[in-house]
């Protein structure tokens, strides 16, 4: 009766076994598969989601599950990120990098990553972005790279990569923009920059195309030069703000082609050699705002749909007619635009101030004088030629 019972058994769990394993459920056959075992140092909080926050690694784990989608190796001992890193984990949506001890990104370091939509990298010393770093990345949608070392990006760094919500760079010590940095980006939604800029070479932001907002902010420039902005194209919001922007020179927008909306506003200008936005830019809207603006621009020309210029601190010339100014190019420049000089008139309204910058009682105070060209001490010295000339005059009568 017992081998009766037994052999019962085994055919009843062979049944069973073969029923779990290979009958069609929702039309699809269930075949067993392996289950691959967490690599040391590793927590596998699923097949596709695995945390490796662990010191001592120090290269991305070979044995993951190529069903990984979320990854995290923070403060992992992971100094150079060679090319093809995570070719492996074609499945891979997030990557987070935080906090290892990273100090080299080789190109394409993060080519074959078809799916990956989030990456982080922060709080590393990471000092450079090399060239093609970041490139080929086709689906991603968020690069963070805030709170590192990084003081130079290279040209190409992100060739190839395209359809990106944001790039963040903030809080980085990046002091030179250098030509061809973000060449070969294309329909990126915001750039965040650092601040503290200090250089932004000619043709920094070549090859950007369809960049949605693009703000540079808390620069400090010794001027804009020639090309700057030579071959940003497709640009929703271009902002240059809160920052000191030198001098801008001749040429310094040449190049840049069909911008929304371009911002210049709560900057202190030393001078402008030239301000020209012709209709090749194809400038929608020019919106010039609480600058404060040492000398008055020498020549501007600004060849836009529409334009907004108020809250502006401008010299006001002794004498001059305030509508002569280069920038008098909207209806209410004069009553929207102050006085930053001479001290007098200072925070007056160009209106207001014009009639009397040079005037006052009594043929005007020295101040007013010497801001009309006059010189005090000359005058003295010929009334003085004067009055001894008519004293010998009248001794020898």
């Amino acid at each position: 009766m017992a081998p009766t019972l037994s052999i019962r058994w085994v055919v009843h769990y062979t049944i069973l076994l073969t029923w779990v394993l290979f009958v069609p459920v929702n039309n699809q056959v269930l075949v067993p598969t392996l289950v691959p075992a967490c690599p040391t140092q590793c927590i596998c909080l699923s097949q596709s989601q695995v945390v490796c926050n662990s010191a001592s690694l120090r290269g991305v784990p070979s044995a993951l599950s190529p069903n990984v989608m979320q990854l995290s190796l923070s403060r992992a001992d992971l100094r150079v990120l060679r090319s093809d890193a995570f070719a492996h984990l074609r499945q891979l949506r997030r990557l987070s990098l935080d906090a290892c001890n990273l100090t080299r990104i080789r190109p394409f370091a993060f080519r074959g990553l078809p799916r990956l939509d989030e990456l982080y990298i922060q709080h590393t010393p990471l000092a450079t972005v090399d060239a093609f770093a970041f490139a080929a990345l086709q689906n991603i949608s968020t690069i963070v790279l805030s709170h590192n070392r990084i003081a130079q990006i290279e040209g190409y760094a992100f060739a190839g990569t395209n359809f990106i919500k944001l790039i963040s760079l903030k809080h980085n010590p990046i002091k030179r923009i250098l030509a061809h940095a973000f060449s070969g980006l294309n329909d990126v939604s915001q750039i965040e920059l650092p601040s503290g800029v200090k250089s932004i070479e000619p043709k920094a932001f070549f090859g950007l195309e369809g960049v949605g907002v693009l703000e540079l902010a808390y620069m400090d420039l010794p001027g804009l030069q020639a090309d700057t902005f030579f071959g940003l194209t497709h640009v929703g919001r271009l902002a240059l703000r809160e920052s000191d922007l030198g001098v801008v020179r001749v040429g310094a927008f040449d190049g840049l082609r069909h911008v929304d909306v371009l911002e210049i506003c709560n900057n202190k200008i030393d001078g402008i050699e030239e301000l020209s936005l012709v209709h090749n830019n194809s400038v929608n809207t020019f919106k010039m705002t609480g600058n404060h603006m040492l000398e008055a621009p020498e020549s501007v020309v600004l060849e836009v749909e529409s334009i907004i210029i108020r809250g502006n601190h401008l010299p006001c010339e002794c004498g001059r007619d305030p509508l002569m100014n280069p920038l008098a190019l909207t209806q209410n420049f004069a009553e929207e635009n102050l006085c930053i000089s001479p001290l007098k008139v200072r925070g007056r309204s160009l209106s207001s101030a014009a009639g009397s910058v040079c005037r006052s009682e009594g043929g005007g105070s020295a101040r007013a004088r010497a801001a009309a060209g006059a010189n005090p001490v000359g005058d003295r010295l010929e009334s003085l030629a004067l009055a001894v000339v008519a004293i010998a005059f009248l001794a020898n009568s």
